[in-house]
């Protein structure tokens, strides 16, 4: 029993979780880092609580315990940095690190104890840096980059499931005119004011991207050119009925900014090129008529 009084005395001074367990699964060993982690108090925990309950799901403690008499994470008997999560009483989910071993008194063994390592800061900054590298910092909408992306998985969705599928190209009119006229800061507010344009009136499912210059694609899961169409329309009113909250001073002498707005349906076996080309040519068709506008591809 000696092992397990210093695996006791290290587990006090032991800035990360250590949770011990017996061969029945409940709690022996609860250090005062896991109660920080978890909101539980060690008397809650010794001798009362199963280490399942910790686990989310509860299918992810039947994963370690596999690992642990496996040679996936290490030795038989030992389990090295998997990652899975534990629930604190208070219903948040943590993600951890987990290094756990077997415990044994005179070759019998008696239990284990594990070594868990709060994730919760490093997966927040990974998940920041993942959404800057997806996002144009101008309009918070996503870039071109993820676009292809999602694109490519939404037409794959489509195919599998047979959904409609419906993407708007939009391009603004005079737009040029409005940073020779007014300068670039102008200009980026306008951007602005159409990203937050279509932030606010898509569904969850749908997704707004900025394509490049003052071009933006939106991307429309299970919706067909006739209901893309009716977004559109609805786009058209609020950018129209709020612009000259924006352009006050280009209205006054210069044309009316609009928005030319084309529209495609994917049918089968079109690949993602030749949907984004006929959404492409839908806005230019669209550009063809003075004002706001918009053009549904055949």
């Amino acid at each position: 029993m000696t092992v397990c009084t210093v695996n006791h005395e290290l587990a006090l001074i032991c800035p990360d979780p250590i949770i011990g367990i017996n061969r029945q699964g409940l709690i022996t060993l609860f250090n005062p880092a896991a109660e920080v982690l978890l909101g539980y108090s060690k008397n809650e925990m010794i001798g009362h609580f199963h280490i399942g309950k910790l686990y989310h799901p509860y299918e992810a403690a039947k994963e370690v315990k596999r690992l642990m008499y496996s040679t996936e994470h290490g030795k038989y008997g030992q389990i090295q940095n998997h990652e899975t999560h534990l629930l604190s009483k208070q219903g948040k989910l943590i993600p951890i690190r987990i290094s756990a071993t077997v415990l044994s008194n005179n070759d019998e063994e008696i239990g284990s104890v594990g070594f868990f390592h709060d994730l919760s800061e490093t997966k927040a900054l990974q998940e920041s840096l993942k959404q800057l590298s997806i996002t144009d910092s101008l309009t918070g909408l996503y870039n071109q980059r993820h676009f292809h992306t999602l694109l490519g998985t939404e037409i794959e969705r489509s195919k599998r499931y047979q959904h409609a599928l419906s993407l708007i190209c939009i391009d603004m009119d005079n737009f040029k005119a409005v940073n020779d006229s007014l300068g670039h800061l102008e200009g980026d507010s306008l951007l602005r004011f159409v990203g937050d344009t279509l932030k606010n009136l898509l569904r969850d499912s749908d997704s707004a991207f900025r394509y490049g210059g003052d071009e933006f694609m939106l991307v429309l899961p299970e919706t067909d050119a006739e209901e893309a169409a009716y977004l559109a329309g609805r786009i058209i009113d609020s950018f129209e009925s709020q612009k000259s909250g924006v352009l006050t001073e280009y209205n006054k002498t210069h044309l009316p900014v609009g928005l030319s707005i084309g529209i495609s349906e994917t049918v089968p076996d079109e690949d993602a090129n030749l949907f984004i080309k006929r959404a492409d040519l839908a806005m230019y068709q669209a550009k063809k008529v003075v004002g706001c506008s918009i053009y549904v591809s055949s």
